[in-house]
């Protein structure tokens, strides 16, 4: 009964059963949000609290019980079957926070343009795009004429020349980075300057040029720039960077363990909800 109730959840829908799904499934967000906010403000964060527990403790244990230790036959994780379920639960309440996002953004850039305050006609270019963007994009789905041919005008005529006009832009800020990182004033920064040069000359054929003339076998190959670079980028390269993932895993896991059991303070729970 429960695999062939999770069968039926998980099949396609069409019509207007694809309908029925998309306005229940706000009908019963809309009910819980309004339950939410009748609640108490003094027990919200608690409820909350309680959620991001039960969450985190379902996904601790389903990873950290092996099948074998399960008491109870067939050794089998229970928790291992109700994943896909609890991972299209985390779907819908992802497309919740991103429709709260939407929401900000319209709040934020409706606020500039009513109160004509500086830039504001960015804001309406904001209006504008997201309104093309959303439109065309149902129009598409919905198989109208000409909708998908207007989609891709948007994305491939606008969207993608902004996205490398950013890049490019940023290439900029990363070459003045560079410079400043670069200035010679102590031995660090004297070592890092000469450690990328024969990276970057190593990469390029004119700096392989530069030491060709040594030999390529023996003692003296170690000094040829392309050796040099690739001795750099294996061997101090590879530990610095296996240093810096496994403080950021430690980082992770600290930050997650404090966010699962509601140890961190920021603007969420320093206001009142």
């Amino acid at each position: 009964m429960h695999g062939s109730l999770m069968n039926w959840l998980a099949a396609p829908k069409h019509g207007w059963q694809l309908a029925a799904f998309i306005f229940g499934g706000l009908g019963v967000g809309a009910i819980i949000l309004g339950l939410m906010m009748s609640t108490p403000a003094r027990y919200r964060k608690t409820v909350v609290a309680l959620a991001t527990f039960v969450a985190g403790l379902f996904y601790s244990l389903e990873f950290l019980i092996p099948p074998q230790l399960w008491p109870l036959k067939p050794h089998r994780n229970p928790l291992t079957d109700a994943r896909p379920l609890v991972g299209e639960v985390l779907v819908v309440v992802f497309s919740f926070a991103l429709l709260l996002g939407v929401w900000n953004l319209i709040q934020i850039h409706g606020h500039a343009i009513v109160k004509r305050s500086h830039g504001w006609y960015n804001s309406a270019a904001f209006f504008v795009s997201f309104i093309v963007i959303l439109a065309t994009g149902f129009l598409k789905d919905a198989h109208i004429k000409g909708a998908a041919d207007v989609f891709t005008v948007t994305f491939n005529g606008f969207l993608n020349p902004m996205d490398a006009t950013m890049f490019s832009l940023v290439a900029f800020y990363i070459v003045s980075a560079a410079y400043r990182a670069f200035r010679v004033r102590s031995v660090e920064s004297a070592l890092m300057m000469v450690t990328a040069a024969i990276v970057m000359l190593a990469l390029v054929p004119v700096g392989v040029q530069l030491t060709n003339w040594l030999p390529k076998t023996g003692f003296l190959s170690v000094f040829r720039l392309e050796n040099l670079g690739y001795w750099l980028l294996i061997w101090p390269n590879m530990a610095a960077q296996r240093a810096i993932a496994f403080g950021i895993g430690v980082g992770a896991m600290a930050m997650g363990l404090r966010v699962w059991l509601s140890l961190e303070r920021g603007s969420f729970f320093d206001k009142q909800l």
